[in-house]
């Protein structure tokens, strides 16, 4: 979607005044944060140039245009001088803040403003608003004359000298607010990046400048720094106190990584009562190089890990004379991270599981080895009965079997059943259940399937260990879901794979008994010929007719059984549709006397489908044909491309269909006098699904139906040529006459 550069600009000058306006009304609130009221005068100018940059966008004439211009130029040139104002401010440079220095400054930052407003007494300064249209959107483009580059050299210094005195200040050995000043340093640099390319040229419109949203994103950053974030504020406190209070170890060492200086946590974790004047390896193996890859490490027989996070420590010419070194403990972090890098491994182990026993197996184990718990069982139901399938042997040994067992009959309040039966986490004490030395046990519902408990020595569960256990327990009831659907999979297949071969035997029992009285009839049928007047003998012609047509119906069901219980694969392949189509028109001619028949077949394409595809659009082309009540019916065949889909489009001009019939004529419940002969359009409707295909019904126009088949194409597989394969008696479309309709 196209977006208009200029209602773009107009919404970000929008947001830029109204970020303005809430800066100054914060700052306003907060007068003791140094520089806090002189970047609220500074914000308050920045929301009015946004302001009446929005005016300058909108306008409709040069004089208007002009006028807008002088406005904002007026207040570009005021954020100039207030910024200079908060730099001298916010670095402490109070003295400069006095009248006679100030008057001065903002006499020169404004006397472009002054010259512009006073233009038609001396003509010093010109202005020109001219229309420009770019990338499709027309503004007004300010042309200035030679003069404006001085003032716009005396702008760009002055940003420079507030840009300057707040990098000096970053770098002040005495800043206590030095990372606040690093975060103004760097925002506001993209105003003044914002404006270079402006001034250079590079914008998207001449008349568009993206400078005062550019500040205003400035502003938002400068403000939070400001007013909102405690931890780029430093407050002058005591470093040896704060150091010394750490929980977490801090030593200062030495080019040459000796002990310079360290806290009481440094001297406990390095258990050293004076660790002074030692190298860091002869204190704990191998430390130096822990710290100087900065990665998470543990030591000694602890299960602390330490997070390394090194500070340079310079003199006062810069030069690095050692590192202070912080040891984070992040034992918490970490031991959260294995669980849930263990926990993430395991679960594919979970759902690979085969048996109940498996799952219950590996969350014991999970239990306790991973989430460092003593004891754990699974308990699962069996005939309402709550059984032990696997527990940890500390279990084993202390608890009594009776215990083991939940039952609403023998005791409907045990534990085990009142968490299954509620299917609420329980944490209950042990002390009672004779589980000495086990104190505290958190039980937890596996769904349907039973209870898991989870034992330990402590008498409560930390928050962490819960939150872990319930995971676990989410995990190994889907697993158990896993397991069921599995066993309940494979129980279906064998159920299909019976039914199925129970089908084929009892098909080709009725297709061998069918075929073999077929041939008894059609041979009874000959054997009478010679003793059957003439007359009658067009009944023998019918009978073994129609012995024919069944023989070849019970053929067409074998290949229907066998295309439904075939797999995707066996079922389908790659079908000439052009070809198939011919062969059933070239079968409607023979068994209909009269029917006119249009085929227009533009390319030559290969359909997904099998042997059957034939009888599919046999049925639909009967279907036309049967209700169609004309002398000669009309039936149209047309193949249309779509995308990867190819579409069969059989057109009749019979009475039509209604509505309610299209959408229930491939119903399997329809009489057969609905679909006609044959197998009828539920049998077309089985194998389009079956072909991944779709068949519809639409209205043809004036009257009549049209039928459209779609087929997904086989890429790259194409029939033979169509031009090669046209009847002979066919002139620009085949088509069968004859004098009469045989229904």
């Amino acid at each position: 979607m196209d977006v208009d550069i200029a209602t773009v600009a107009i919404l970000g000058n929008t947001g830029g005044a109204l970020v303005g306006l809430a800066i100054a009304i914060v700052a306003a609130r907060n007068r003791d944060v140094p520089g806090a009221r002189q970047y609220g005068w500074l914000a308050l100018a920045g929301s009015c140039w946004c302001a009446v940059s929005i005016w300058r966008l909108v306008v409709t004439g040069p004089a208007a245009a002009e006028t807008a211009y002088l406005l904002e130029r007026f207040a570009t040139v005021q954020v100039i001088g207030l910024w200079v104002v908060f730099a001298l401010a916010y670095t402490g440079r109070r003295s400069w803040l006095r009248p006679s220095r100030l008057v001065p400054l903002f006499f020169v930052v404004n006397a472009d403003a002054l010259l512009l407003l006073t233009k038609q007494i001396h003509g010093l300064v010109e202005v020109t608003a001219l229309p420009v249209t770019q990338t499709g959107t027309t503004l007004f483009v300010i042309m200035r004359g030679p003069a404006y580059a001085v003032f716009l050299a005396v702008n760009y210094w002055l940003l420079l000298v507030g840009y300057a005195l707040l990098v000096e200040f970053l770098f002040r050995s005495r800043n206590v607010y030095r990372r606040q000043t690093a975060a103004i340093v760097i925002g506001t640099g993209l105003p003044i990046l914002v404006a270079v390319l402006y001034d250079a040229g590079y914008t998207p419109h001449p008349a568009i400048d993206f400078t005062p949203v550019a500040f205003s994103l400035n502003a938002i950053l400068v403000g939070w720094v400001l007013f909102r974030d405690e931890s780029l504020s430093v407050t002058a406190l005591s470093g040896d106190t704060l150091v010394d209070n750490l929980p977490d170890p801090v030593v200062a060492v030495g080019a040459d990584c000796t002990v310079i200086d360290y806290n009481a946590a440094a001297a406990t974790a390095l258990d050293h009562p004076d660790p002074s004047g030692e190298h860091l390896d002869d204190l704990v193996s191998g430390l130096s190089d822990h710290i100087e890859r900065g990665e998470v490490f543990s030591f000694g027989d602890s299960l602390t890990y330490y997070n390394p996070q090194t500070t340079s420590l310079t003199d006062q010419f810069g030069t690095e004379r050692g590192r202070l070194v912080v040891l984070r403990d992040v034992t918490g972090q970490q031991r959260r991270q294995d669980r849930l890098e263990a926990l993430q491994a395991a679960t594919q182990q979970f759902i690979e599981a085969e048996t109940a026993e498996a799952v219950a197996e590996m969350a014991v184990e999970f239990a306790t080895a991973v989430l460092d718990q003593n004891a754990a069982g699974v308990f699962l139901e069996d005939d309402n009965v709550l059984e032990p399938t696997v527990i940890s042997d500390s279990i084993q040994k202390h608890v009594e079997e009776e215990l083991l067992y939940g039952s609403p009959t023998d005791d409907p309040e045990s534990n085990l059943w009142r968490t299954y039966e509620t299917g609420e986490i329980q944490n209950v004490s042990l002390d009672q259940d004779g589980l000495d030395p086990l104190d505290n046990a958190l039980m937890l519902p596996l769904g349907d399937y039973g209870v898991m408990a989870i034992a330990s020595h402590d008498t409560t569960f930390a928050t962490e260990d819960r939150r872990y256990a319930a995971i676990l327990a989410q995990t190994t009831q889907v697993a158990l879901d896993q397991v069921e659907r599995e066993r309940e999979l494979r129980q279906s297949r064998g159920s299909v794979k019976r039914r199925r071969e129970q089908i084929e035997f009892f098909n080709g029992v009725l297709r061998h008994s069918l075929h073999n009285a077929m041939v008894v009839i059609r041979g009874r049928a000959e054997h009478i010929r010679d003793d059957v007047p003439p007359s009658k003998q067009r009944h023998l012609d019918s009978i073994s007719d129609w012995c024919g047509k069944l023989t070849d119906m019970s053929e067409t069901i074998r290949d229907i059984n066998n295309t439904v219980t075939a797999s995707e694969t066996e079922r389908l392949d790659a079908i000439d549709l052009n070809a198939t189509i011919r062969r059933s028109i070239q079968a409607l001619r023979v068994e209909y006397d009269s029917v006119s028949v249009d085929c227009e077949l533009g390319g030559d394409y290969c359909v997904q489908a099998n042997e059957l595809l034939e009888e599919v659009l046999l049925s639909i082309l009967r279907n036309a044909i049967d209700h169609n009540s004309a002398d000669t019916p009309q039936v149209t065949v047309s193949v249309q491309q779509a995308s990867d889909w190819l579409q069969v489009r059989i057109a009749d001009d019979g009475p039509g269909m209604s509505d309610e019939l299209k959408t229930t004529v491939f119903e399997r419940g329809l009489s057969p006098d609905q679909t006609a002969g044959g197998f009828g359009l539920y049998f077309v409707s089985v194998m389009m699904d079956l072909y991944g295909g779709t068949l519809w019904f639409e209205d043809n126009h004036p009257t009549g139906t049209v039928a459209i088949l779609e087929f997904q194409r086989v890429p790259g597989a194409e029939g033979p040529d169509y031009e090669s394969h046209r009847d002979s008696d066919d002139g620009t479309a085949t088509e069968a006459q004859a004098k009469s309709h045989n229904h």
